[in-house]
């Protein structure tokens, strides 16, 4: 584009944009936003020859923004929340009233720690709030908040680049679970013990060798990782179904042991903590309803 009059761009198009990123569909993203799927489809092909890109190409996983819609993603949900703002005028941001949906990036290990509390917390302050929950991990939750895909995300992640915005909501620590009548488990649970046995890594990577194997090799032993999954969640279903033992975060196990017949113990050594946390980009940083979510969630953290 070489120069564009304002006065000839349908600034709806934008929305019809932020939704194609955020949906990665053109059916969803009509339904987000209330238009027909003919008319997001008349308003994507106006958006390719407004910026002379192709902007989203089809794949089996949907719409797929080209680099230049990645590129210019951030900067138009930018330009779509200062307008939100300055339509709320003085009122700011009324939770109560709100009908504001958030779209928020967790690991299933979070969701399960953070969502049920958030929700309920929802429910009874912000009825009119919705949320849009996507998967994410310690390896994407960078690039979905880069990318725009997600406003914030919550977990644990490399150091943020400066453009973004870190803060802990807790530190994690963790706990050993295998099924109460274990055969292995006929007396004092020492190293040697936890070390014949067989385990159980999560990795949503699928890296049989994570945080716990990491804190072993420091003190130069290894344990015998027999099953790694992806999905946080199969750790405790695992170890009540088979003899593997799982070492991981507490606030995993906790809440299921009670439901589940496995036994929880404390493990022989040393693990290091891990930290949870909030990430948000800088762009977010004034936002009043982004301002309220952050400080819900880091309350519903220090609960956990």
């Amino acid at each position: 584009m070489n120069k564009v009059h304002l006065s000839g761009v349908d600034l709806n198009l934008l929305v019809v944009f932020d939704a194609l990123v955020s949906e990665g569909h053109a059916t969803r993203a009509s339904e987000r936003i209330g238009l027909t799927q003919p008319a997001v489809s008349h308003a994507l092909n106006r958006l390719r020859a407004l910026f002379g890109d192709p902007l989203f190409v089809r794949s089996p996983r949907g719409m797929m923004p080209t680099p230049l819609a990645q590129e210019i993603a951030p900067g138009i949900r930018s330009i779509l929340e200062q307008v939100e703002g300055l339509l709320l005028g003085g009122r700011g941001f009324d939770p109560a009233l709100s009908r504001r949906q958030f779209t928020l990036g967790l690991s299933d290990y979070a969701a399960f720690v953070l969502l049920p509390r958030l929700t309920a917390r929802l429910d009874r302050e912000a009825p009119g709030v919705s949320l849009i929950v996507r998967n994410t991990s310690h390896s994407h939750g960078l690039a979905m908040l880069e990318d725009g895909s997600v406003e914030l995300i919550a977990g644990n992640f490399p150091e943020p680049p400066t453009h973004m915005r870190e803060e802990l909501l807790y530190e994690e620590d963790f706990v050993c679970a295998c099924r109460s009548d274990h055969p292995g488990f006929d007396g004092a649970i020492d190293l040697d013990r936890y070390l014949s046995l067989r385990h159980l890594q999560v990795s949503t990577r699928g890296n049989p060798r994570g945080h716990v194997d990491k804190a072993l090799a420091d003190k130069e032993f290894k344990r015998n990782v027999t099953a790694t999954v992806g999905h946080f969640l199969m750790a405790p279903m695992l170890a009540d179904a088979s003899d593997l033992v799982a070492t991981e975060p507490r606030r995993l196990f906790v809440p299921l042991a009670g439901r589940l017949s496995i036994r929880l113990f404390p493990p022989p050594f040393d693990i290091p903590p891990f930290k949870v946390v909030q990430t948000w980009h800088a762009r977010h940083e004034a936002d009043e309803g982004h301002q309220w979510m952050r400080r819900t969630l880091r309350e519903v953290g220090q609960e956990a």
